[in-house]
């Protein structure tokens, strides 16, 4: 008697377990499904958000668009040239055109010659940029983040302050569908995911701005 009461308490506990986790499978959205319950983020509200809300400008740029990844090609040889001052005027412009830019590094000594194309937005662009950066990603169930592939960035927004320096930005690589944003302490300024990257470069394509690599002129 004892014996199947323990057997039927088991039985009943597994199938109690059993419809929990049919349950929870079924109440689970799947991965990119619309969220019901999305409510778009006021611009007011939008633009309170570091590093918008410490930004006297907001420039987006392009850069490294002539070069295919950090492993570079390896140059003509000098028999290539007619002569050796023709040699010497390449080697100088390859140092500039095959160095990739880091932008750790160009936030400490900006010079136009390294952007290749910019654009100032206007408080309206503002605010079309701010609701695709925060205003995408909500509307969708996630799982997970994407993670970066090759990463190589070409495109980055570049925030600066009242002294006209570069204290933020939230660089993207629209080829492997990575970014990167610093500083490191606001590392998660955005939110990030596989919906947002084609908005985003939507929006540079539409301001004049180039996302892709096109090649040496």
């Amino acid at each position: 008697m004892i014996q199947k009461i323990i057997i039927t308490t088991l039985l009943l506990f597994f199938c109690f377990s059993l419809g929990q986790k049919k349950n929870s499978k079924v109440n689970t959205p799947e991965h990119g499904k619309l969220n019901k319950n999305f409510k778009p983020l006021a611009l007011s509200k939008r633009i309170a958000k570091f590093p918008f809300n410490q930004a006297v400008k907001v420039k987006i740029i392009s850069f490294n668009l002539k070069l295919l990844g950090k492993s570079l090609p390896s140059p003509p040889p000098p028999t290539a040239f007619k002569t050796n001052e023709e040699y010497l005027r390449f080697q100088e412009a390859e140092k500039k055109l095959r160095k990739p830019i880091e932008l750790e590094d160009f936030i400490k000594n900006p010079t136009d010659e390294d952007i290749q194309e910019s654009k100032i937005l206007t408080l309206a662009e503002i605010s079309e940029l701010t609701n695709i950066l925060y205003n995408t990603c909500s509307k969708y169930y996630l799982e997970n983040k994407m993670g970066n592939k090759c990463y190589f960035p070409r495109n980055a927004v570049l925030f600066y302050d009242e002294n006209d320096q570069i204290f933020a930005y939230f660089e993207v690589c629209f080829e492997c569908s990575g970014s990167r944003s610093f500083p490191d302490d606001q590392l998660n300024f955005i939110e990030t995911c596989e919906y947002l990257y084609p908005e985003l470069e939507k929006f540079f394509k539409s301001k004049g701005l180039t996302t892709q690599f096109i090649g040496r002129k």
